[in-house]
């Protein structure tokens, strides 16, 4: 899941330590040109790149987590069987080849000669391990990725056999999620130094939680940026302040507001980066008290509030027109958007009308919890639940905290991001809207405790489904039910945007996540 947050970037720069405005300009200039000395002919070894992500990881542990900083970062030590292309394609990765057996088998045959970064040999058993962890281990934040797998058994030392429930549409797409680790790592309960095959070995983590890794020759040959640091900030204001004073050569999501000062940085610029992600509204009335409870637990409040939240306002003002309202929860490119779905629009009026005919004409009081989101994104859904009665306290938790209080169900109102990093609907209906089923693996990002049998039965169909039309339309049909009655209410869509200093050249991917192996030096 993904979060946001915001804040006037001049505000943060007044704040910041170190030199004056006119100060920081300069001394940017010259880390900038040094920069580009460095990445020159001569001199000797260029400084570490300095990539800065806008999360914080939740672990380090390639099995424990579903969250697009940890992919992201874990994917420069780990490789899976398949892997996506930046343009959202399957392509191989530790499998050279995969052909289907009759049935429900698939076997994959793994690429010869590949090692892990200790230069010991990758085997079937290692992937076998692996996916039996991805399974079983309570902590796994991955298995609904492999609810339909029955058994992943070992071919020899270089193929593995994976046979499923029934037919699997989507098996490969989720297969790129399950990094292949060694298999005594496979037996640790956390793994918390990230080990693989990936192009970088992992050097250290500091004591300010960033992540030092080295280029080696894996499979994949050595990367051209041998040396990376992967830092991590969360606020905004610092984020953008760190990179416009310089040091920082790829900075996450940067926002707009920043955009008119990094044209006037030297060797500073920002290129634009699609983005899954579509910000979401969920409602778990089982978290409130007294009206709140009664009344979260009533489809036509929820209708309601969808109905008071000005989305096209907050893109213009908070998104800068970098957005739009989001009919529905997966993003135009992900395969189950229905565009016959029509966008709700902002209506007051009806909204008023639907939340006196419930009965809570008064309103009530309730918490929204939410992560780093710009304040001005938070202020607007206050201000909006206000004009409806509904008096909003928000409340701001790390990363981490606002995922343990989510899945504790401790939490009334939730604001999140989350993106399809699949490219299937599946991603999203299996894991936030199906019942939860522990043993399935399915619903285990069902924070709003909805469970409706209907709607399970149509996820579950187009999980069976091989046919893409037939597909298609169950996975449409689902998200239509779900709106109905809308325990998770769609609110807008954000394209991102990504810093980079004159020393690199970073190739734009979809899923937005950072493989440093395809930077390169800018020449």
């Amino acid at each position: 899941m993904r979060l946001v947050r915001h804040e006037s970037e001049a505000m943060s720069i007044v704040r910041g330590e170190g030199p004056g405005r006119r100060g920081r300009w300069l001394w940017s200039a010259v880390l900038a040109l040094s920069a580009l000395g460095a990445a020159g002919c001569g001199g000797g070894r260029p400084a570490p790149v300095v990539v800065t992500f806008d999360r914080v990881p939740t672990t380090l542990d390639p099995h424990h987590h579903n969250e697009l900083v940890d992919w992201s970062l874990l994917c420069n030590f780990y490789d899976a069987l398949v892997r996506f292309s930046p343009e959202m394609k399957i392509e191989p990765a530790l499998a050279e080849s995969w052909a289907a057996l009759g049935g429900d088998r698939v076997r994959f045959v793994l690429r010869p000669g590949v090692r892990f970064a200790d230069g010991t040999a990758c085997t079937s058993a290692d992937v076998v391990a692996s996916f039996e962890r991805a399974l079983k281990d309570p902590r796994s934040g991955i298995r609904h990725q492999l609810f339909d797998v029955r058994s992943v058994e070992a071919d020899g030392p270089q193929a593995v056999v994976i046979e499923t429930r029934g037919p699997a549409p989507t098996l490969l797409n989720r297969l790129a999620f399950v990094f292949v680790v060694p298999r005594a790592a496979a037996a640790l309960p956390e793994i918390t130094a990230p080990f693989g095959t990936g192009p970088y070995r992992f050097v250290e983590r500091r004591g300010d939680g960033s992540v030092v890794a080295k280029g080696w020759p894996s499979w994949r040959g050595t990367p051209e940026i041998k040396d990376v640091v992967f830092s991590f900030v969360e606020n905004e204001e610092q984020r953008s302040a760190r990179f416009l004073a310089g040091g920082v050569d790829v900075s996450a999501r940067l926002v707009e507001s920043v955009l008119t000062d990094v044209d006037r940085r030297q060797g500073l610029r920002v290129e634009p980066q699609p983005s899954l992600v579509v910000q979401l509204l969920a409602v778990v009335p089982g978290a409130a008290t007294g009206d709140a409870r009664r009344a979260l637990a009533d489809p036509r409040v929820r209708r309601a509030m969808l109905l008071a939240i000005d989305r096209a306002g907050i893109v213009s003002r908070v998104f800068r027109g970098n957005g739009a309202v989001a009919s529905q929860y997966v993003h135009p490119v992900v395969f189950g958007y229905d565009p016959d779905i029509p966008t709700l629009p902002y209506d007051l009026a009806e909204a008023r009308r639907l939340l006196a005919e419930a009965g809570f004409a008064g309103g009530f009081s309730v918490e929204l919890a939410h992560g780093s989101l710009p304040p001005e994104y938070v202020g607007e859904l206050v201000t909006d639940l206000g004009g409806l009665g509904i008096r909003v306290h928000a409340t701001r938790y790390t990363l981490g905290e606002l995922l343990r209080r989510a899945r504790a169900g401790e939490l009334p109102l939730l604001t999140y991001g989350r993106a399809c990093t699949t490219g299937d609907a599946s991603e999203f209906l299996d894991s936030s809207v199906h019942t939860r089923d522990e043993t399935g693996g399915l619903g285990l990002e069902n924070y709003s405790g909805v469970s409706d049998r209907k709607t399970d039965a149509l996820i579950e169909a187009a999980d069976r489904e091989l046919d893409p039309v037939r597909r298609l339309a169950l996975l449409q049909q689902a998200q239509r039910r779900v709106l109905e009655t809308l325990p998770v209410l769609p609110l807008t869509l954000r394209s991102e945007y990504v810093g980079l200093s004159a020393r690199v050249e970073v190739p734009i991917r979809y899923d937005g996540w950072f493989w440093a192996d395809g930077f390169k030096w800018r020449r």
